[in-house]
C-alpha cells in the first residue's frame, strides 16, 4: 500500500517497496522532541531506500510498535509519539472536543472561534474578584434610636453593682429597683437595709 499523503505507519507501508519498507521505523526516533519525524517524508523515503540498497530487509516480526500521540495528550501537536511493546493494548482514542476546547487558553479559544466564523462567541474573561471583602463606609455621624434603653435589673447584678447604681438614680427609679429586689429578687439585706426608711413598695 502506498504511503503517499499519509503519515507512515506499518499498516500503510509496503514491505516490498524499498522506499517504504523501513519508512515506518523512522518515526519517533530515540531522543526526538518536538515532532514525530526528524526529516520530511521524502527524505526519509530516501533513507529507507539506502537501507534497502545496503542489503537490509524487514524479515522478522517486530517486538515493538509505534503509538502516535493522542489528540487529548498534553502537547499532542508537538509530541513525537512513543514506541511500546507489541502486545500492549492500544488505549481507546476517544477525542472529547468540548474538553479539548475548554482546556485551551482564552486567546486560542478566541482564535478558534474566529476561524470558525464565530467571532465574539468567546468573550474576554471578567476581572477576578477582589481578594478582600467589600465593606461599607464607616458612618461619621451616630444614628439615633427610638428604642428605650433596657431597665436596670438587680436580680442579674451583684450587691456592689446594685448599691452603686442606686446612688446615681432618682428616687422613683430607686424605689422600682428596691421593689424588684425585695419581691422578685433575693431580698438581700446588704441592699435593703441601706434604704429601710422607704415606705413605698412594702419597704420599711
Amino acid at each position: 500500500m502506498s504511503v503517499s499523503g499519509q503519515f507512515p505507519i506499518r499498516d500503510n507501508c509496503d514491505p516490498t517497496d524499498p522506499e517504504e519498507a523501513f519508512l515506518w521505523m523512522l518515526v519517533g526516533l530515540p531522543g526526538l522532541k518536538g515532532a514525530p519525524l526528524l526529516l520530511p517524508v521524502q527524505h526519509l523515503r530516501a533513507v529507507s531506500r539506502r537501507l534497502w540498497d545496503c542489503g537490509a530487509r524487514p524479515v522478522g516480526e517486530p517486538v515493538i510498535k509505534y503509538r502516535p500521540p493522542r489528540a487529548g495528550d498534553p502537547h499532542w501537536l508537538l509530541s513525537p509519539g512513543t514506541w511500546t511493546d507489541i502486545n500492549d493494548p492500544d488505549p481507546e482514542d476517544v477525542f472529547d472536543v468540548r474538553q479539548f476546547v475548554a482546556e485551551l487558553p482564552l486567546r486560542q479559544r478566541q482564535q478558534l472561534a474566529a476561524a470558525l466564523g464565530l467571532a465574539g462567541a468567546v468573550p474576554d474573561e471578567a476581572p477576578p474578584a477582589p481578594m478582600l471583602p467589600v465593606t461599607q463606609p464607616v458612618a461619621t455621624e451616630a444614628t439615633a434610636s427610638n428604642d428605650p434603653l433596657p431597665q436596670f435589673d438587680p436580680t442579674r447584678r451583684g450587691v456592689k453593682a446594685v448599691l452603686a447604681y442606686l446612688r446615681t438614680v432618682d428616687p422613683e427609679e430607686r424605689e422600682r429597683v428596691l421593689a424588684i429586689e425585695q419581691h422578685l429578687g433575693k431580698a438581700r439585706p446588704a441592699i435593703l437595709t441601706h434604704y429601710s426608711g422607704l415606705s413605698s413598695g412594702g419597704l420599711k
